[in-house]
C-alpha cells in the first residue's frame, strides 16, 4: 500500500484553525506535518511546540529562510503546503511557488499590490496609495470625500486600521502615527460605502468563504458570512451564518470573490474575501489567502460539515475532494466584544460561569479579567470576550446577540491611561439600530 505523502502545515499563534483542530480533521486518512519557525521565542511559542509535538511529526525550519524552509519540507516527503495564520499566508506561498512552481503566488502580504492588480483587471475601482508620510491622509480626505482607510501593507486581524472621515480623524491619526518609530509601511484606500441592508443593524459588508482546487476552477465551497456592525475605527465585533441575503445575492458575491481569485492569481487553497456588495457591482475590501477566522466551528455547530477537512484535502490536492452545498440548520454567530477604543485596561470583568448560562450561549471561548491591558491597535486580537451563539431564526439569534452585548456592556468596566472610567455607546447604538 502506497503511503501518503504528508500536508505541510505552517504554524503560529492565532491561526483559523488550531493544531487539534487541523490534527482531529485530517483524522488517520491524511497525514500532516506541522512545520514550526525555529526562530520563535516566547511562552506563546514554547506552548504551541509542546502541543504540536504532542499531536503530529513536527519539523522546524527558519521562517526568514524561504528557500531552506521549502528544502526541509521537500525532504520531510511533503510536497504540498498550506497554512491558516494571517501572517503565513506570504511564506506559505513562497515555499508553494518553490514546491510546485504554479502553485500559489508571492504577494499574499503586499495589500497595496493587491488593489493595484485588482484594479488592472476590472475587478476593483477603488483609487489607493502607499502612504509616505501620515500627512498624506489629509490630502487624501479632501480629494476622497467619502473617507480614508488606512492599514498596514502587511496588516493582519484588522490590527492598526483607522477610518478617517473627517479632519479632526485626520489629526487623531497623525498624532498618533507620530509616536510611533516609521517601521509600519501604511497604505491608503478610498472608503466604499456598502448598499444598505434589509436588516439596518447589519454592517454593510460581508466575507465570502472559497475554498477551491485550482485557479479558474469553481468552488468546491462557497458561502457568505455576515458582520456585525464594526467598532471604532475599523474593528471586527461579530460573524453570523447563514447570511441573511437572497440566493441570487449570495450567487453574485461568489462570482466575484472567484474573479477576484482568478486575478491575483490563487491556486488550490482555502481563502477570505471581504466584500461590500453594491446596488450596480459589488467592491473587494481585501483577499485573505487562509480559511475565514471562525468559519470551521460556524459550519460544524450551524451545519454540521466539517469545512476543516475539506480545507485540508483541497490544499492536499486530493482528488477525492467533492464539490459542497453548506445546509444550515440553526444560526449561529461569534461575538467579539470590543473595549472602548480609549480604554487601555480593565477595571472589571463578568463571570464566565454566568456568561455560559445566558439564553443562546453555545461556547464562551475567552473573557479577559480585571487589570489586563487593551489596546485598540491589535484589532480583532483585542476582543475582551469571545462567544458563540445559537437561534433557530436570524430574529431569535440578533436578539440574543443584542442582548449579550448589552449585558457584557454592563458587567465590563475601562479605564483609559489615566485611569479614568472610559465607556462606548456608539457600537450598541448601532447595533440596536435606527429606530431604538
Amino acid at each position: 500500500m502506497t503511503m501518503k505523502r504528508p500536508l505541510a502545515v505552517l504554524i503560529a499563534e492565532r491561526g483559523s484553525l488550531t493544531p487539534v483542530e487541523i490534527v482531529t480533521a485530517a483524522r488517520d486518512t491524511l497525514p500532516v506535518l506541522f512545520v514550526l519557525d525555529e526562530g520563535a521565542e516566547g511562552p506563546d511559542a514554547d506552548r504551541l511546540r509542546l502541543v504540536a509535538e504532542a499531536l503530529a511529526p513536527t519539523l522546524y525550519a527558519d521562517f526568514a529562510d524561504v528557500d531552506g524552509s521549502a528544502a526541509a519540507i521537500a525532504d520531510a516527503g511533503a510536497t504540498a503546503v498550506t497554512t491558516f495564520t494571517d501572517r503565513l499566508c506570504p511564506l506559505a506561498a513562497r515555499i508553494r511557488r518553490r514546491l510546485r512552481p504554479t502553485g500559489g503566488h508571492e504577494l499574499w502580504h503586499h495589500k497595496d499590490e493587491q488593489r493595484r492588480r485588482l484594479v488592472a483587471a476590472g475587478v476593483s475601482r477603488v483609487r489607493s496609495t502607499v502612504l509616505e508620510d501620515p500627512e498624506q491622509a489629509r490630502t487624501l480626505l479632501a480629494h476622497w470625500s467619502s473617507g480614508v482607510v488606512v492599514k498596514p501593507v502587511n496588516g493582519v486581524a484588522s490590527a492598526h486600521t483607522w477610518l478617517l472621515r473627517s479632519p479632526e480623524d485626520v489629526d487623531e491619526f497623525t498624532s498618533a502615527l507620530g509616536h510611533r518609530d516609521g517601521t509600519l509601511r501604511l497604505f491608503a484606500e478610498e472608503f466604499i460605502a456598502g448598499f444598505p441592508r434589509e436588516t439596518p443593524r447589519l454592517a454593510d459588508y460581508v466575507s465570502v468563504e472559497v475554498i477551491r482546487p485550482a485557479t479558474g476552477t469553481a468552488p468546491r465551497l462557497a458561502f457568505v458570512t455576515d458582520r456585525a456592525p464594526p467598532a471604532v475605527p475599523c474593528r471586527e465585533t461579530g460573524l453570523m451564518w447563514p447570511t441573511s441575503l437572497p440566493e441570487a445575492t449570495v450567487a453574485r458575491l461568489v462570482a466575484t470573490a472567484n474573479d477576484a481569485l482568478d486575478v491575483l492569481p490563487a491556486g488550490p487553497g482555502s481563502y477570505h474575501v471581504e466584500i461590500k456588495p453594491g446596488p450596480d457591482r459589488d467592491e473587494i475590501i481585501e483577499v485573505n489567502g487562509r480559511l475565514g477566522g471562525f468559519v470551521a466551528r460556524a459550519a460544524a455547530y450551524g451545519a454540521d460539515l466539517d469545512v476543516a477537512r475539506l480545507a485540508l484535502d483541497v490544499a492536499a490536492g486530493s482528488p477525492e475532494a467533492e464539490r459542497l452545498t453548506i445546509a444550515w440548520r440553526r444560526c449561529v454567530a461569534v461575538l467579539l466584544f470590543p473595549a472602548p477604543q480609549a480604554a487601555r485596561r480593565i477595571s472589571r470583568a463578568p463571570d464566565r460561569r454566568i456568561l455560559s448560562r445566558r439564553p443562546g450561549v453555545l461556547a464562551v471561548d475567552q473573557v479577559r479579567g480585571e487589570g489586563e491591558p487593551c489596546s485598540w491597535q491589535r484589532g480583532t486580537d483585542d476582543a475582551v470576550a469571545t462567544l458563540w451563539l445559537t437561534g433557530d431564526d436570524h430574529r431569535e439569534l440578533w436578539d440574543r446577540f443584542l442582548d449579550l452585548a448589552d449585558y457584557l456592556h454592563t458587567t465590563f468596566a475601562f479605564v483609559d491611561d489615566q485611569g479614568k472610567p472610559v465607556a462606548d455607546e456608539g457600537w450598541l447604538k448601532a447595533l440596536r439600530g435606527p429606530d431604538a
